[in-house]
């Protein structure tokens, strides 16, 4: 009897075509798709699912007759269509859905629809096999205990032994975690839209296995089925049939990846990191544990993934594994997280074909970490590591991204940022802080008074000694590529850190060879060098190479004591060329031989530099004249040999220098030496050749004008000659230089310890004029000698801005006595400095009175400084005189910043007119009376006096003073054992040495607790808002040496603009 149903009409006959038609179209528009850098990876494997499945199609369905057509729609098998049927499961062919129902079903499959099906290999430990058979349909993957059980359920797959037996040995297997998705005939039942991954198994056995991982929701974790075959092929496949039907199916659904629960609990423990965000979430499998990648072969733990889940989430700046595993269902679980850094993503390997990939994470100076993983949503996550490494390094240019992902041709970059972000710096910068996981740095942005500004400033750290290396290392590589700023400044920033640190063994990033747009590079011997060296050397090289911005870099004070890596300890094969000298100034050497850098300006002040930093400084200064624009080496520790071979390589470069700066090292250079290269540097702007002279001359040192028959003047903004007897005639020309018009731009003289007598300092004077807006210094010179006009001078408001005199030597105090009235009526003096000047004895009352009329009467400082020298002998110190006359300062309003030290105020034992200043002034934001030998009496009264002054904003302490108050009580205890301890709250004792240390313990915890005092005081004054108008200029500020001064106090030009530009981290 002929069970078939009769044949549909054409109207149903022709809707399964039209589907047909429809799923090629949807086929080949995937494979046209254009994805993100995740899908250029895995377009191939799309492409391999399609195009075997049309050719085996296309063959099976050319010898197909229009009955056995039938039969398919109709869901009716019979013999003929039973052995179609059963070669189409062993194929990867999709059999056709249903004619009978709806055009929904056709198009989101029902559970009657088979897609694939076909037996699996027994265990090869069971006598008997267990014919475990599995069945794909669009809308689960289903295993049966038997054949004849997935044929009960889906009647068109027949069971026909002489089909079974023609075909190929087909092993199968089935290793179960959970039988919680059984069902009552053995069935095993895997919603396709649960599923997290399918990929191939990785394990040790024989044959060619599949990993299915799903969410079971009845376990609330992950489930994973196990697949072997025998053969590749068949493993194939199923591995994209599944994959493919998943896909299918999930986009039908429309359901979230992440369980709500799951999402929102996330979000509460990374609220901090997601604020300026969406927290970005998909579900993943871990193929191995996380593991530092040192060795290949590590014993894991057997059911280390039982009862869990495995969420991978994406913050702003780094993305966080997280672990949930439960022991029931009802218990709530903590998940175990595990962040990393998005910056320091050094690798993304991608298995085509597969859903598997693995990332490489690494911080600076440790070893990779390793994540092997394998999710469908592989292609999201993916694009989102490479559009997070686009949007947090902006200004890095593509070929870096090529070195940690596989991309193929080019890819778009992303607009740099504008406005506050300063060419993706910021951004960079706070990806760097959070990915290295360490504090914030302090830095700031510089527009006025730099030579190129925007100039980025390093600021030193507040609540520690130094930087860490990782936070030096997180700067540098922000500022990589960065062609916002034009200026770099690290001084006064430790590197000791990064000092002498090899990274070569272990880091996967390649070394910056190529500049932001392929302008410059460098050869193969220069990228060997630099590959081989220490991580400092390869991070200035970055910075100079990679920006083709950077024209100046100071690097003062970095290194300040020597360093030599010996190539034994530096852990690397092989001796780097830079083992000794100064570890930042062959980098740059290098990059000046090689012409790939613009930076034409650099600083190393107070780095000491040995004879290979000279020798290759001088040698490429000689081989490459007229290139240097500024060049510092202050305080560098340069000996004679040093000095003479580094100026022969400056003497090439007199056509173009432009700053200069020598001063301060231990040995000098002979005047006619420098006066040949000082004729002819027509461009020189800053010339600093302090304590770096020696010898006399005939004639000046140099002409600041052209020698030519039209004279060029120059252009000075700066000129230090200190510690050198300055000849008459070289005087002669600064005073000639001084009545140009040209000289207007003259910003600092400095003339110290020149052996200028008062008359050679009356004719400067009188040619500097009136107000002019110069830092003018005549300290330590005789200017009692020959003649003292200089005093009438200030009298007659004929001085500049600002004057140094400090340590002049005056033999009459009735000298001393009249600069005294001259001062207190100038009104062109805004800075002074009298740091060791004063009377030749003790303050008489006299000169006190005159003291307190000029504290009192002057309403033109703004900054004045009166320090005793702490080397002078205390007959010198105005002591006493000093602190009866600061009471004239109680109604001075205009005076913002006095310094009083080293004056043995303390001596006097009434400090009541030093406190009623304190209390009663209202002008004074700065005071500083440090090193006066207070005792712990006076201190208390000082800083109880301080607490009724709403203005002062810095009060500087020191450790010395609280030691010599200790040391006083203890000298005092000693002379006499016996006296009375009222004043101290400690217990009698028989043991005098007991005593003593109870007494001393005593008063330096009262110095402590008035000092925490000082510190409330001053946080009180700095959160008001009336002193936050304070405006003070960057030279005045500099001049004070507080680095506790509160960030919002910003220097301003003479106009009023702000000069700097404080930025710290917002992290």
């Amino acid at each position: 009897m002929d069970l078939r149903s009769p044949p549909p009409p054409a109207e149903a006959r022709e809707l399964p075509r039209a589907q047909r038609r429809a799923s090629f179209s949807a086929v080949k528009a995937l494979r046209l798709r254009s994805l993100s850098i995740s899908s250029q990876v895995s377009s191939s494997s799309e492409g391999d699912l399609s195009s075997p499945n049309n050719r085996r199609k296309r063959t099976l369905t050319k010898n197909r007759t229009f009955e056995t057509l039938k039969e398919d729609l109709v869901r009716r098998p019979s013999k003929s269509s039973t052995e179609d049927n059963e070669q189409a499961s062993i194929s990867t062919r999709p059999t056709t859905p249903s004619g009978t129902g709806s055009r929904a079903n056709s198009v989101y499959g029902d559970s009657a629809t088979v897609i694939k099906s076909g037996p699996l290999q027994p265990e090869t430990s069971i006598l008997k096999s267990k014919k475990e058979f599995l069945v794909l349909t669009p809308l689960a993957l289903i295993k049966f205990k038997s054949r004849s059980a997935a044929i009960e359920r889906f009647p068109q797959i027949s069971a026909s032994s002489t089909t079974l037996n023609a075909l190929p040995s087909v092993d199968s297997a089935c290793s179960l975690k959970d039988c919680g998705s059984c069902g009552a005939n053995g069935e095993f039942y895997i919603p396709l839209e649960k599923i997290v991954s399918a990929f191939n198994d990785e394990g040790t056995r024989p044959s060619f296995g599949i990993e299915v991982w799903w969410n079971d929701i009845k376990k609330a974790a992950f489930s994973y089925l196990q697949l072997d075959f025998s053969l590749p092929d068949d493993r194939d496949d199923w591995l994209k049939q599944i994959r493919h039907t998943t896909k299918t199916r999930t986009k039908s659904t429309l359901e979230e990846p992440t369980p709500s629960d799951v999402e929102l609990e996330l979000k509460q423990l990374l609220g901090a990191q997601q604020k300026d965000g969406q927290l970005e979430i998909y579900p993943v499998v871990p193929r191995r544990p996380c593991t530092i990648t040192k060795a290949n072969s590590i014993e894991v733990k057997k059911g280390w993934r039982d009862n869990s889940s495995f969420y991978m989430a994406f913050a702003k700046n780094t993305c966080i594994l997280a672990q949930y595993t439960r022991t029931s269902i009802s218990q709530k679980v903590t998940p175990t997280l595990v962040q990393f850094g998005l910056v320091t993503l050094s690798k993304v390997n991608i298995i085509l074909n597969d859903e598997r990939f693995d990332l490489v994470f690494r911080l600076p100076l440790e070893k990779p970490q390793k994540l092997e993983l394998s999710s469908r949503h592989h292609r999201s996550i993916s694009s989102k590591l490479y559009k997070s490494d686009t949007y947090l390094k902006p200004a890095w240019p593509l070929w870096t991204r090529r070195e940690v992902f596989c991309i193929d041709g080019e890819a778009p970059q992303m607009p740099l940022p504008n406005g506050e972000d300063y060419g993706g710096f910021r951004t960079t910068l706070e990806a760097f802080v959070q990915g290295y996981d360490c504090a914030s740095v302090e830095w700031a942005v510089e527009w006025k008074n730099v030579r190129h500004p925007p100039q980025f400033c390093l600021l030193k750290p507040k609540d520690q000694p130094k930087y860490s290396a990782l936070q030096l290392l997180a700067v540098l590589r922000a500022l990589r590529f960065n062609d916002f700023f034009k200026s770099l400044s690290f001084r006064g920033i430790d590197f000791a850190s990064l000092s002498g640190a090899f990274d070569n063994s272990s880091r996967l990033e390649s070394t910056v060879w190529l500049s932001r747009t392929g302008k410059r590079s460098l050869t193969r011997p220069e990228f060997e060098i630099v590959e081989n060296s220490s991580v400092l050397c390869q991070e200035i090289v970055a910075l100079l190479l990679g920006s083709e911005s950077i024209r100046h870099v100071d690097l003062s004070d970095v290194l300040r004591c020597e360093t030599t890596i010996p190539s034994s300890e530096s852990n690397e094969p092989g001796s780097s060329p830079w083992d000794r000298g100064c570890e930042v100034v062959p980098p740059i050497l290098l990059l000046w031989k090689s012409l790939q850098t613009r930076c034409n300006s650099i600083s190393f002040d107070g780095n000491p530099l040995g004879v290979p930093d000279i020798a290759g400084l001088a040698r490429v200064l000689q081989n490459r004249p007229d290139f240097l624009k500024a060049l510092s080496i202050s305080r560098c520790s340069l000996d004679e040999n040093a000095l003479a071979l580094l100026w022969e390589g400056l003497h090439e470069q007199r056509d173009t220098i432009e700053s200069l700066d020598v001063s301060h090292n231990p040995c000098r250079i002979e005047a006619e030496r420098i006066s040949e290269t000082l004729q002819d540097a027509r461009r020189l702007r800053h010339l600093n050749l302090a304590g770096s002279i020696k010898g006399n001359m005939k004639g000046p040192l140099f002409r600041p004008w052209s020698a030519t028959s039209t004279p060029q003047p120059w252009h000075l903004e700066e000129l230090n000659l200190s510690g050198w007897k300055v000849n008459f005639d070289t005087l002669c020309s600064i005073m000639k230089f001084i009545e140009l018009d040209e000289s207007r731009c003259l910003r600092r003289l400095t003339l110290t310890n020149c052996g200028l007598s008062g008359e050679m300092a009356t004719g400067i004077l009188c040619r500097l004029g009136a107000g002019r807006d110069v830092h003018l210094s005549l300290s330590e010179n005789p200017l009692e000698v020959g003649s003292t006009d200089w005093i009438d001078i200030i009298h007659g408001n004929e001085a500049p801005r600002m004057l140094h005199l400090d340590m002049i030597q005056f033999q009459h105090e009735s000298n001393f006595n009249r600069l005294l009235k001259a001062l207190a009526q100038n009104k062109t003096i805004e800075f002074l400095s009298m740091v060791g000047t004063g009377p030749p004895n003790r303050a008489s009352s006299k000169t006190s009175e005159l003291l307190s009329e000029f504290f009192k009467s002057n309403d033109t400082l703004r900054f004045l400084d009166l320090s005793g020298y702490s080397g002078k002998l205390e007959d010198g110190h105005l002591g006493w005189g000093l602190s009866g006359a600061m009471g004239g300062l109680k109604h001075n309003s205009t005076l913002r910043q006095f310094r009083v030290r080293n004056h043995d105020v303390g001596a006097a034992e009434d400090v009541t007119e030093l406190c009623r200043v304190l209390a009663a002034n209202k002008g004074l934001a700065m005071f500083d009376c440090r090193y006066n030998n207070f005792s712990h009496d006076q201190f208390s009264q000082i800083v109880h006096a301080l607490d009724f002054n709403r203005q002062i904003i810095s009060f500087p302490l020191s450790d010395d003073d609280k030691k010599y108050a200790v040391g006083r009580e203890k000298a005092m205890f000693l002379q006499n054992p016996g006296r009375s301890d009222r004043s101290f709250q400690i217990k009698k004792s028989k043991s005098v040495e007991s005593r003593l240390e109870g007494l001393l313990k005593w008063v330096d915890e009262y110095w402590q607790s008035e000092t925490s005092k000082v510190q409330d005081i001053l946080e009180r004054n700095r959160d008001d808002p009336l002193n936050r108008l304070l405006e003070l200029e960057g030279e005045f500020i500099d001049a004070w040496e507080d680095d506790s001064l509160p960030s919002w106090l910003v220097p301003v030009s003479r106009t009023g603009d702000k000069g700097k530009e404080v930025c710290h981290s917002p992290l």
